[in-house]
């Protein structure tokens, strides 16, 4: 191309943007007032959630689809819709299935683990033998179909017998019940129906799943003592009463602290599974501690000033009393002392 001609196309070019700009600026735009009205309602994105969206403006709150409400009080979400909430504070589910050949190819008629009814389940998260496992599993049975298959499942190996303690979530064979066993209330059992109140042997109760309807039979103290050395724990509301093993005084049960002291509660070291009571005396300016003590002003208790355990009487411990503190003290519970400034 000859300089000519290039510095024509050039000057074309430039012509032709000059007069989309002038066309661009001089054209109005759209008519903003003719728009809708946004500032009635918030915008509201849908994220792609297949429940129907929540009416916020809806009196009290609708809740979710898959939001059960216990006769408890208990909110549990995640319901599938063919379970509903029962009398007895967990819920009754029915099955969506009765024979295996009401399922598709490749599928059986089998339970569901955490609700317990009969549904459509593929073959494929079962398995035949160990071969099918990682080397940390085994090919454990499971569940029987409804048409009397014998099922399998990769499960975990573990070493913890029934009553013994677990972790639903512990990788290590130490920390996990033996095939056939559950972890609930960090406790290995058999399995059981929450709607059976003969389900478990004598000295055990059904311990509940998080949707109230599987359990594990653990050891209870409802009806029996615990051994020297332990108490037992009520837990929260609907779990299991379990002996659990503490140290200091049971200032929570039989043995009050004085007039002048408060109960405080923690655990214990090395390992913090041990429960830690402490009877605590309140000091201030105007009520001192007494001989060989020191008022703690964070918490407005009396400790025994320390530098190592063997400055303290066992079972306490020289513990740092606040977090990111230097100063230490005597005392059987690990974290220390609370941080209320008492006047």
């Amino acid at each position: 191309m000859n300089p000519r001609t290039l510095c024509l196309l050039i000057a074309l070019l430039a012509a032709v943007f000059a007069v989309g700009t002038a066309v661009w600026l001089a054209w109005p735009g759209p008519d903003l007032t003719s728009q809708a009205d946004l500032t009635r309602r918030p915008v509201h994105l849908d994220l792609g959630d297949d429940g129907p969206d929540e009416d916020p403006d809806a009196p009290g709150g609708a809740l979710p689809p898959d939001v059960v409400v216990l006769s408890n009080g208990v909110r549990l979400p995640f319901v599938p819709s063919n379970c509903h909430a029962d009398t007895q504070a967990s819920l009754s589910c029915r099955d969506l299935c009765d024979a295996d050949d009401a399922c598709p190819p490749g599928q059986v008629c089998a339970h569901r683990p955490d609700f317990g009814f009969r549904e459509c389940r593929s073959l494929r998260g079962f398995c035949d033998d160990a071969s099918d496992c990682m080397s940390w599993e085994t090919c454990h049975p499971v569940d029987t179909s409804a048409s009397g298959l014998s099922l399998r499942r990769c499960t975990r190996l573990g070493l913890r017998v029934a009553g013994e303690r677990c972790s639903a979530s512990g990788p290590e064979p130490e920390d996990t019940c033996v095939p056939g066993l559950l972890c609930l209330q960090e406790r290995c059992g058999l399995p059981c129906d929450v709607h059976d109140p003969d389900t478990c042997t004598l000295g055990t109760e059904c311990a509940t799943n998080a949707f109230r309807v599987r359990g594990a039979c653990i050891p209870s103290c409802r009806d029996r003592p615990c051994a020297q050395g332990q108490r037992c724990e009520k837990g929260y509301d609907g779990e299991v009463p379990v002996c659990q093993p503490f140290v200091g005084p049971a200032c929570q049960d039989d043995a009050p602290c004085a007039e002048n002291q408060d109960c405080l509660r923690g655990f214990a070291e090395p390992s913090l599974d041990t429960q830690a009571f402490e009877c605590r005396t309140r000091c201030s300016q105007a009520t001192p501690c007494a001989r060989g003590l020191t008022c703690d002003a964070a918490s407005g208790y009396c400790v025994q000033p320390c530098t190592q355990d063997t400055d303290c009487a066992g079972p306490e411990r020289c513990h740092v009393l606040h977090p990111r503190s230097p100063e230490r003290g005597c005392g059987v519970i690990a974290e220390g002392l609370p941080t209320v400034l008492r006047r």
